[in-house]
């Protein structure tokens, strides 16, 4: 998983809440702008193209770096679809690159800021879009790498959900993918899906088999419950909490859960 990028250069609107979720971004507006931009970039800065047009001027002045300038742009993310001819030139730049078909879906902004700027945001979802012809999903992930999964392996949900692909969606902040009116947590797809993921998972879980995370995961799982199924306590919250991102939680946010749970709150950590 790569390190959250030291840098955020935004062409297009929404940089107050990117600040708000933590990145250091910095509106490109004009020429100058992108020229001096371009000179402060590093590998691990990430470019976000986020309203038509932005690549072809992005293209037109990092053509005209020095070569090796030209190494050392970082990533580049784009929410509209590229020029075709662009899309080689634009891969060449920017590494990773991950470019938007017509069909692309990512998360609402203010999520999606919140994602860039949390450490593990390589296990997070920002995107995707369907390939309904293949029956498959390419789902990008927070650090830019992709994924590409089959349909099948989502199976009819104990509710009785079943999956379609063609509402591709994403929510809670990168920890849900939608297909329809079916959900999948995206632990769950990357523990089946991403060899890595799981071999992180599974020795995060020996080292850290009796926190309360650990604890809670394990009872949530019992009770056929999801994340977002704590009322006003987040998603996000309670995956933080699980993956050891945070704390255990105290006062209302603990009596929340564990009401949720049926349990009484000092029970939890006896899972």
């Amino acid at each position: 998983m790569t390190k959250t990028p030291d840098r955020l250069f935004l062409l297009g609107p929404g940089a107050k809440r990117l600040l708000r979720g933590g990145l250091r971004a910095s509106a490109v507006r004009g020429r100058r702008s992108l020229v001096q931009a371009l000179g402060e970039a590093s590998p691990s800065a990430l470019w976000l193209a986020a309203k038509p047009g932005a690549t072809e001027e992005l293209l037109h002045e990092a053509s005209r770096l020095p070569s090796r300038r030209r190494l050392r742009l970082g990533g580049l993310l784009t929410l509209f679809q590229p020029r075709t001819e662009s899309i080689q030139p634009l891969d060449d730049l920017f590494k990773p690159f991950v470019w938007s078909p017509g069909d692309f879906h990512t998360l609402p902004f203010a999520e999606l800021a919140e994602v860039l700027a949390d450490e593990r945001r390589g296990d997070l979802f920002i995107g995707g879009y369907a390939d309904l012809q293949n029956e498959a999903l390419t789902l990008v992930r927070g650090d830019l790498r992709r994924l590409s999964v089959p349909v099948s392996m989502f199976q009819p949900s104990g509710a009785g959900d079943i999956t379609d692909p063609s509402r591709l969606a994403f929510s809670d902040c990168g920890n849900t993918v939608r297909l329809g009116d079916y959900e999948a947590a995206t632990d769950a797809i990357l523990y089946e899906a991403d060899a890595d993921y799981r071999s992180r998972l599974l020795a995060k879980r020996r080292a850290e088999d009796k926190t309360f995370g650990a604890c809670l995961r394990r009872l949530r799982l019992l009770r056929g419950l999801r994340q977002g199924d704590f009322g006003d306590v987040a998603a996000k919250t309670i995956a933080r909490i699980e993956s050891g991102a945070t704390a255990a939680p105290h006062g209302h946010t603990l009596g929340t859960i564990a009401e949720r749970l049926e349990v009484e709150p000092n029970e939890i950590m006896s899972y």
